[in-house]
């Protein structure tokens, strides 16, 4: 039996196009800023603000290829998104 896929995946992988979620087996998946960072707490301090906004940014790829964001969590370093259609 083979592994399943991660289901977290980071902003910036995403963006540089060193992951693609096309043909992704699942519906559900979790976009963070970074997994250090998710896992370092909930807050936003100024200097995360520049990668919230490649957090955006990689939700707003994603839309553009059938997946839509379904909520915003921990203080905004995590977006659960869903494939559509």
């Amino acid at each position: 039996m083979q592994p399943r896929p991660p289901r977290l995946f980071e902003a910036d992988d995403v963006l540089s196009g060193r992951i693609s979620l096309d043909g992704y087996p699942f519906r559900l998946i979790y976009l963070v800023i970074s997994a250090a960072s998710f896992y370092a707490g909930t807050s936003i301090h100024p200097g995360d603000l520049g990668r919230v906004d490649v957090l955006l940014s990689a939700a707003e790829l994603l839309e553009t290829r059938g997946w839509q964001t379904v909520s915003v969590d921990a203080g905004g370093k995590l977006l659960c998104l869903r494939r559509v259609g």
